[in-house]
């Protein structure tokens, strides 16, 4: 992302962003179509799922090699004024910017728990009454789930040209926010897939926030802003996935989606520090700036 943000122009790069995602999205359809029929190829002393672990495992390790030796982030060349805006934080830009920065990091945290802790549940949820899938039929909820990256970079390449950053975040929470509250009240499979289908611009906000947040800051800070952001989002995992587990469990008997109507609330939580910020930038454009002599 970081990658992205330094080679392409702050008017596209929502769009671009939304090309990663997408990229990340192809290889999950596929990964997850495969996933259900290679958990059950192989087992090892009764244990099913061997060769897909191993092969998850091999991936990760190529990733790693990539990574480590071949992938080369470009020089970034920083000029005086950046560098001074870099040394004193609190400058004018920054300190103007500074308030957008948080609500944004207020608004993706609230996002990734609402989705994090939905998702994580999701599968659970699949295997128990009243759907009762197999490991098959996960594979493919999980392929439909990926289907989504390809609905939200149309959704970016179509509507960016028309709406703004703020608006495209927004548009992508409501829509996570219906199919995730029509969750809650799935009991058949095909129920499953029309809730599947009103998150169909659910992966918008993410790189949406992101590219938003580079516009915060000067280039040579993109990468430590992402850093900080996607460490935020690990952090808070670590609170809402035993949260959600012993919600979950608390309300299995009397409503096993009472979860999925807890991400519905929290998403539309998230969408009033982006709107704040929309506010903001709103406000600010409608000044000029006057330079003295």
């Amino acid at each position: 992302m970081a990658l992205v943000s330094l080679t392409s122009t702050e008017e596209d790069r929502s769009l671009h962003m939304m090309h990663i995602e997408l990229v990340y999205g192809v290889a999950g359809l596929v990964g997850s179509l495969a996933s259900g029929h290679l958990f059950q190829l192989y087992s090892v002393d009764f244990k099913q799922g061997t060769l897909l672990v191993s092969l998850s495992v091999f991936l990760y390790f190529l990733c790693l090699i990539y990574t480590t030796f071949f992938f080369l982030m470009p020089s970034v060349s920083t000029s005086a004024q950046e560098r001074n805006e870099t040394n004193g934080f609190f400058t004018e830009r920054n300190s103007r910017n500074i308030l957008n920065i948080l609500l944004l990091f207020a608004s993706g945290i609230l996002y990734d728990v609402a989705v994090g802790g939905g998702m994580e549940i999701l599968v659970t949820f699949e295997m128990k009454e009243p759907l009762n899938w197999s490991a098959t039929q996960v594979g493919y909820g999980n392929a439909a789930g990926f289907v989504v990256f390809l609905t939200s970079f149309l959704g970016v390449m179509v509507m960016s040209r028309w709406v703004s950053d703020v608006t495209l975040i927004i548009i992508g929470m409501v829509s996570f926010a219906a199919g995730i509250y029509f969750m809650a009240f799935v009991t058949a499979t095909y129920m499953f897939y029309l809730a599947r289908a009103l998150t169909l611009f659910a992966l918008i906000p993410m790189p949406t926030i992101r590219a938003l947040l580079s516009k915060q800051v000067n280039g040579s800070s993109y990468g430590i802003t992402l850093i900080s952001l996607q460490l935020s989002f690990k952090i808070a995992s670590l609170a809402y996935t035993p949260i959600y587990t012993k919600v979950y469990q608390a309300t299995l008997d009397w409503f096993p989606g009472f979860v999925f109507t807890l991400s519905s609330i929290i998403t539309v939580l998230a969408t009033i520090p982006v709107s704040m910020v929309g506010c903001r930038s709103g406000r600010a454009d409608c000044y000029e700036r006057i330079l003295g002599n």
